[in-house]
């Protein structure tokens, strides 16, 4: 069967997964680029380091801002054609945010009587509503309800969907993640030393992730000058990542003579996990998810506040980390303190490992996919 995944634009993370997704399928697999850019969207992926070339349309995507969000109208003119250029069995798609490349797949299914699995981070908790939901949320609930099968990235969004009434046989979790085995694969014994000798006897805090308000990478350095202030002066930080925040950031840290204790790495394009290796707890101060797994591949206890909802399925309280449900730093703090001088650390990252090699996992999620869309398949044969 010939199975198209249509994504508006071509993250590094969900190439990732459709690469090794693309080696291991027993059906026809394309991927098509909806082909928008964005001058943010330095996450874009470089497809030449994956085992398949997508398909890439031109994008007309207007984006524009209401009181602090953003809203990127995804829209490829072309993808009707291609579509039926292409005649794929079942389609695999983006889901709210794709709603204008949707009524497009909507259209070719209806016509050529085929069915689309809508993927989806259901409900983003910190976006707002505004008039422009009151405007397109119709158009997007009628493409939600018409879709075959709801293939959400956690627990989080499955009871979203559930609520909203939509029958739980539909709803399917495909756990997102990281290519774990490609992740440990790039592990670089020379750079984890060279890590291990820069860190040399602090307590690691490491974030990785986009330096930008939504995800509150200021919050770290205001635990560590609380950490200082009661008498914790073993603690460093380090930030994988680059972002509108890195200015303000190391303005906080010569503010703070804390310049022996904070690094910036920059954005780092691949061996990540050497950073996971060598530093000692990751912290989620803000939005977030992806970040949580690629942690626990390394066996690294991670604390978290209330992200896309994949810290439910991941963190388990005093396990493998914890859920930090209040946005008060003095809050972060004590869990931050309770992992790192917790006689129990060697449990906590042992745990931490397990749930990525027992569940959360690259090959779980392939799983979870090829089920949606056999049932999608399944589906279109009762046409």
């Amino acid at each position: 069967m010939r199975i198209v995944f249509f994504q508006p634009y071509l993250a590094a993370w969900r190439a990732e997964f459709l690469s090794r997704f693309v080696r291991e399928s027993k059906h026809e697999v394309i991927v098509v680029d909806g082909g928008f850019k964005s001058p943010k969207a330095k996450q874009t992926a470089d497809t030449r380091n994956h085992s398949f070339s997508p398909l890439k349309l031109w994008s007309l995507s207007p984006v524009f801002s209401i009181g602090k969000q953003t809203y990127p109208l995804y829209f490829s003119p072309f993808l009707l054609f291609s579509l039926v250029r292409i005649k794929p069995d079942c389609i695999v798609t983006e889901g709210e945010i794709n709603f204008l490349n949707n009524i497009s797949i909507w259209i070719y299914c209806f016509l050529f009587r085929r069915h689309y699995v809508w993927w989806s981070l259901g409900k983003v908790r910190t976006r707002k509503k505004t008039i422009v939901n009151k405007i397109f949320d119709p158009i997007v609930e009628f493409l939600l309800r018409r879709a075959s099968i709801i293939m959400t990235r956690n627990s989080y969004a499955a009871r979203y969907y559930k609520e909203k009434g939509l029958p739980a046989e539909r709803i399917i979790i495909a756990p997102n993640c990281m290519d774990e085995e490609r992740a440990r694969e790039e592990l670089n014994t020379e750079t984890i030393k060279q890590l291990r000798e820069q860190k040399g006897t602090k307590k690691i805090l490491l974030y990785v992730g986009a330096l930008s308000p939504e995800k509150r990478p200021a919050d770290l350095i205001e635990v560590l000058i609380k950490a200082r202030e009661r008498g914790y002066q073993d603690i460093g930080i380090w930030y994988v990542g680059d972002g509108v925040e890195k200015a303000q950031l190391e303005s906080l840290v010569r503010e703070h003579k804390l310049e022996s204790f904070v690094t910036f790495f920059g954005r780092v394009l691949s061996g990540v996990g050497n950073y996971f290796s060598a530093a000692d707890l990751v912290v989620v101060p803000g939005l977030g998810g992806l970040v949580i797994n690629h942690a626990m591949i390394f066996g690294k206890p991670v604390i978290s506040r209330p992200a896309d909802g994949t810290e439910e399925d991941l963190i388990q309280d005093g396990i493998t980390g914890y859920i930090v449900r209040s946005d008060s730093n003095d809050a972060l703090l004590e869990k931050v303190l309770a992992v790192l001088y917790s006689s129990n650390y060697d449990e906590m990252s042992h745990a931490a490992k397990q749930v990525v090699d027992s569940r959360w996992n690259m090959k779980n999620m392939i799983e979870a996919v090829n089920q949606c869309i056999q049932k999608a398949l399944e589906a279109k044969a009762k046409i």
